[in-house]
């Protein structure tokens, strides 16, 4: 995993920095080297493994045989083994790497909040310019990983049941005909459906700018200087009176600046940037739904008939029962996760959402439609007990009315599933990275002061360069009266040196 590059915030071009801030940079970088080094010798290893791999296939289509290309092969082979052990290097190498990096940081501390003192710079006579000391260059890793599955399901059965029963008793004169039918009629349904998309993307990149920001002209306040110097080195302080203040610029001047105390002011850096940023996306939408219904009915007639001589008796009477009952459940979710994460040093980019639907289905049921539908039933099943009692049960017996019945009943009793919720949520995704980085190539390229500073130049001032300027400032022309000492010390301008 390509980290970000050593930064620290608190280094601002034209402040007065200890060295030691920057040397806790460099040690950064010299540890995460060892990491760098060993991602790149993967990535070559890589390269290699597919530039031979299109190499074979080339050989292959040349019309070369098998046994033409044994040495190839193995060779082929070699590298493929070398990838693996360079991949178990750099995850042994990256593990440590980052551990180490961390006990760095920690102890460190904590730079995001500082204080200084004030920079001895004059920025009103002082100007930062951009200037082409650098190079422009962009390394950038990605893996990108998309999978998309879709199930779906469906089940449905219907089954109709219908017995009719007579029976005839004569006695004498009277005769007594006895009917009874019954229907029983279900259906079911069942669907399931399962759209699942899962997607991840790491995206590193690193790029160093040509332009680098330069103070130029170096204006320098001496009143400033003198307070920065008294506020770093306390034990070791200037004062402006004109004896001691061209002591102090002569005294000294054998011993290497090198070796003595100074401040360390930035006055100029190289920069770069870097783009680091992963996403991991996971939707799953999945529906299942549950439809039966069923429908029984029966009916009992009796039929008496009695033949006397002078007149004749008849009389019937019956009894009709018909249920009816439906059961429908759905359960229908719809859930998105999504981990995004960006590092941005040096530039900021651009960042847009991206919309990715999301569904959640229901059935629609109405009143009327739900009477409707248990009215359909009932009279399914009443007119088979009817036509049977009425003689009529042959008919229920052909294939084709069977069949014209299974399918009334299912259109009758199976609702469609309905879109309750169809919403477009914004989210940050796979392509919102990809367009993030698109805005990230524009601005490096565009330069405009962007970047976080990696090389420094420090213009460092020693006690005698402080006491020279103050000199040249204010004891211009030399202390010919108590007013010009006086002047000098309250660091007031005489006439004669004011411009």
């Amino acid at each position: 995993v390509m980290t970000s590059l050593p930064f620290d915030p608190t280094l601002g071009i034209g402040q007065i920095v200890p060295l030691s801030k920057i040397e806790h940079l460099k040690e950064l970088a010299e540890v995460q080297k060892e990491m760098d080094n060993s991602k790149e010798r993967l990535d070559n290893l890589l390269e290699t493994q597919y530039k031979m791999k299109m190499l074979y296939n080339e050989m292959i289509n040349l019309g070369l045989k098998w046994d033409q290309l044994i040495e190839f092969r193995d060779e082929h082979n070699k590298v493929k083994d070398a990838c693996t052990e360079s991949v178990l290097e750099y995850m042994t190498i990256s593990l440590n790497t980052f551990d180490r990096m961390e006990e760095i940081r920690r102890r460190q501390g904590q730079n995001l909040i500082s204080a200084s003192i004030e920079s001895p710079i004059d920025y009103g006579k002082s100007e930062i310019i951009n200037f082409p000391l650098s190079y422009d260059s962009l390394h950038f890793d990605v893996q990108y990983h998309r999978n998309e599955e879709s199930n779906d399901k469906s089940y449905s059965h219907s089954e109709q049941l219908s017995k009719t029963t007579n029976a005839f008793v004569r006695a004498g004169p009277a005769s007594a005909t006895f009917t009874a039918s019954s229907n029983q009629s279900s259906s079911s349904h069942q669907g399931q459906s399962m759209h699942k998309i899962e997607g991840t993307i790491v995206l590193c990149a690193k790029a160093t700018h040509r332009n680098a920001d330069i103070i130029e002209p170096f204006i320098m306040d001496p009143v400033k200087a003198v307070t920065a110097w008294n506020y770093t080195y306390p034990e070791d302080k200037i004062d402006v009176d004109p004896v001691s203040i061209y002591k102090t610029a002569l005294e000294d001047y054998k011993t290497d600046k090198s070796e003595k105390k100074a401040l360390s002011i930035i006055s100029g850096c190289s920069k770069g940037s870097s783009f680091v940023g992963m996403v991991h996306l996971l939707k799953t939408e999945s529906t299942s739904s549950t439809q039966t219904a069923s429908s029984a009915a029966s009916a009992v007639m009796a039929t008496i008939e009695a033949d006397i001589w002078v007149q004749s008796v008849s009389g019937h009477f019956g009894i009709n029962d018909s249920t009816s009952n439906m059961a429908k459940s759905l359960n229908s979710s719809s859930d998105i996760e999504c981990h995004a994460t960006m590092e941005c040093l040096g530039i900021i980019p651009d960042i847009s959402e991206s919309e990715i639907a999301s569904t959640v289905m229901s059935l629609d049921p109405d009143p009327s439609e739900i009477m409707e539908q248990l009215n359909a039933m009932s009279e399914a099943s009443d007119s088979t007990v009817n036509d049977s009692i009425t003689g009529q049960a042959g008919k229920a017996k052909r294939g084709n009315q069977f069949m014209k019945i299974k399918s009334d009943y299912l259109q009758n009793t199976v609702s469609a599933l309905a879109t309750k919720e169809n919403a477009n949520n914004k989210i940050i995704d796979m392509n919102s990275m990809l367009t993030s980085f698109t805005n990230y190539c524009n601005k490096a390229m565009e330069g405009n002061g962007c970047g976080i500073p990696q090389s420094f130049y420090i213009k460092q001032l020693v006690k005698s360069d402080i006491a020279k300027l103050y000199i040249r400032k204010f004891y211009r022309n030399g202390i010919r009266s108590s007013k010009d000492a006086t002047s000098g010390m309250m660091a007031q301008e005489t006439e004669e040196t004011e411009e």
